[in-house]
């Protein structure tokens, strides 16, 4: 009984990473954060590959920032503004350039943008 509990165990063991995996396959992870001084992100350009990409931004910073994408004229999505902390967006996009960028007064004026290619 013991050696039939062990194997069963095993197995389900064996099937959890799968498993996990399998939810998250199709979604690029792209990491964004901010020092903490300076307005500015660590990262100028950043790749994903084409579909649901989730961004996760880290402000290291006290001020506040946040992380909008956009294409052309058009915002695709954002985050939350924050100030220590991290937040994330989820979008879905097609192969090509887009830009991110702070939308707090100033601050993207000031440098805090990027690009993101999507292939």
């Amino acid at each position: 009984m013991r050696k039939f509990m062990l194997v069963a165990v095993v197995l389900a063991a064996s099937v959890l990473p799968v498993a996990s995996s399998a939810s998250a396959a199709g979604v690029s992870v792209v990491h964004l954060s901010a020092p903490v001084s300076g307005l500015r992100y660590d990262q100028k350009t950043v790749h994903a590959h084409a579909g649901k990409v989730e961004i996760i931004f880290l402000n290291r910073s006290a001020i506040k920032h946040n992380v909008n994408i956009e294409s052309g004229e058009h915002e695709l999505g954002h985050t939350r503004t924050v100030s220590r902390g991290t937040v994330k967006v989820t979008v879905t996009l097609k192969a090509g350039k887009y830009n991110y960028y702070c939308s707090v007064p100033g601050h993207e004026d000031a440098g805090m943008h990027g690009t993101l290619i999507v292939s």
